[in-house]
């Protein structure tokens, strides 16, 4: 039989055109494979038969190929292996992607194949696994964050290698670890991509769970930056102007092009590559979690809190006014109690170490007013041990400065203690009606004492955000708990405001007392997850 020769178009048309469309099978030609596979490549790589090289990659991709044409092919493979690096990928794709190279009668061929000399050549194979959706597979977002049929068979083939690949060479995850961080896709690539590199990174740590660690530091430190460059106040001007289109169109066509809008997701380009990726990360959690029962399986849980709280230590904790990523740790959370016990708590000891820089301090702290605030799933006695902490803290940090003789009320040298009243008069306020509906929790709230705070010398008051000072103050005074509004006064006549002028040279009036000061888990905007 003579070779039929095929007209491509290049490389990235060949993988991007399968052989079976919508369940409609072609008629397909019988290929017979080159007589020598290494003069192939040759040629290829020094660039004087290119067409060859190409038609290569079609009879494998999309030809009918007799099985003993295969084994030999593969078999070839073998003496190939020098020549294997990225300027190969198509052809080692061509193999994975191939149904014929994974049925039962030449399965073991290609596992055969893969031994220690193939694993020398691990970067070329974890390329392709991890980056595989990017050249083959349909091109649309994922319905419901699930990948298609096709997409599974494919990704299912590059796993199957990557894991032989590190059953042969386990010390080989250093590598895999290092083309994940090099092959993540750009914060402005298509929304398809981040999705389809996130999932097969979480797949990855089904058979290699000690990689879970590393590969969620990966994801997270990505979902950071994209969660930085989608500021909430410009992912919500991209949908109210969506919303003001709305206005002007039918109720029926209105609700029309709201479903289309929600399929589509997120105007915003980064918020949307940022949602499509949060969900693979829910969906992960969840399954990891509960594993094939509905039950939660607590020991999984505990594992993967204690891998999350140390990823959300080094990446999120430290990073300034996120919006998002942290929901991943107030999911988990909502599993159990005890894990929300768990969370406060480490947050806690990091608010109370003096050894801590003080700015991780104010983060952990607003973190921790934050989550009390907003989770349902905080129950009164968690709550109230919470407050009761932070008003013991507040009280002790007082008395040490009521004996110094010069004590200033500098809002720099006392951060810490500022950030921590403010939190505390954060969550009285936004929580007073769980702390109210019974004469015992009124009586908690009037133990804590909170006119000495509010008259003391360091003046927290002063400091906080308006909105927050002026809730508290209502909140005190409806149940007498403490007298805030003389205070409230005689900061504002005594208040300095700094005039300034911005980059645009308009002229600016901020008051430099005030805290900075971020909710992070404020409502949460992004639609699918």
């Amino acid at each position: 039989m003579s070779v039929v020769t095929a007209s491509v178009s290049g490389l990235s048309s060949i993988l991007r055109s399968p052989g079976i469309r919508n369940g409609n099978r072609e008629q397909r030609v019988r290929f017979r494979l080159p007589e020598s596979l290494k003069t192939v490549l040759l040629d290829f790589i020094d660039r004087e038969n290119v067409k060859s090289y190409e038609e290569l990659i079609f009879t494998i991709r999309d030809g009918d190929i007799q099985d003993d044409d295969l084994m030999r092919l593969l078999t070839e493979v073998q003496d190939c292996i020098s020549l294997m690096d990225k300027k190969l990928r198509h052809f080692v794709e061509a193999l994975l992607v191939s149904n014929k190279t994974w049925n039962e009668s030449s399965q073991y061929v290609l596992l055969y194949l893969l031994n220690v000399q193939f694993v020398c050549h691990l970067e070329v194979c974890a390329v392709v696994s991890i980056s595989i959706s990017l050249s083959v597979g349909c091109e649309d977002e994922w319905t419901n964050g699930v990948p298609t049929e096709e997409e599974l068979l494919v990704f299912g083939h590059a796993h199957t290698v990557l894991r032989v690949l590190l059953q042969v060479m386990p010390m080989a995850c250093n590598i895999l670890v290092q083309v994940m961080i090099k092959n993540f896709p750009y914060l402005r690539r298509p929304s398809h991509e981040q999705e389809c590199f996130v999932y097969n990174m979480l797949r990855v740590i089904e058979y290699q769970p000690r990689l879970r660690l590393e590969v969620l530091l990966i994801i997270f430190k990505r979902l950071v930056a994209l969660d930085v460059y989608a500021p909430k106040v410009e992912v919500l001007d991209h949908e109210e102007a969506e919303e003001c289109f709305e206005m002007d169109i039918e109720e029926a066509e209105a609700n029309k092009v709201s479903a289309q809008v929600q399929q589509l997701g997120m105007r915003h380009p980064i918020a949307n590559n940022l949602d499509i990726a949060m969900v693979q990360l829910f969906m992960y959690l969840h399954s990891e979690c509960h594993g094939g029962e509905k039950q939660l399986d607590w020991e999984r849980t505990k594992q993967l809190y204690h891998d999350l709280v140390t990823v959300f230590e080094q990446v999120v904790l430290s990073t300034h006014a996120t919006h998002h990523v942290q929901f991943l740790l107030f999911y988990i959370c909502s599993f159990r109690v005890t894990v929300a016990e768990s969370f406060l708590n480490f947050l806690w000891h990091k608010v109370v170490s003096p050894s801590m820089p003080s700015i991780v301090r104010q983060s952990a702290i607003m973190y921790m007013g934050s989550m009390l605030c907003r989770a349902s799933y905080i129950n009164i006695s968690l709550l109230k041990a919470s407050v009761a902490e932070m008003s013991a803290w507040v009280h002790t940090y007082i008395s040490s400065q009521d004996g110094l003789e010069c004590a200033n009320s500098d809002v720099r040298v006392h951060s810490v203690f500022y950030t921590v009243c403010q939190t505390l008069f954060y969550v009285i306020a936004f929580r007073h009606h769980d702390l109210v509906h019974s004469k015992k929790n009124l009586a908690f709230l009037q133990s804590l004492n909170l006119t000495k705070i509010v008259t003391c010398r360091l003046n927290p008051l002063k400091v906080c955000l308006p909105v927050v000072a002026q809730n508290f103050a209502t909140v005190t005074r409806t149940y007498q708990l403490a007298y805030c509004y003389s205070v409230l006064q005689h900061n504002a006549r005594y208040s300095m405001p700094v005039v300034h002028q911005d980059d645009k040279g308009y002229a600016v009036n901020r008051d430099s007392t005030l805290l900075d000061t971020f909710f992070p888990f404020d409502p949460f905007v992004l639609r699918r997850s």
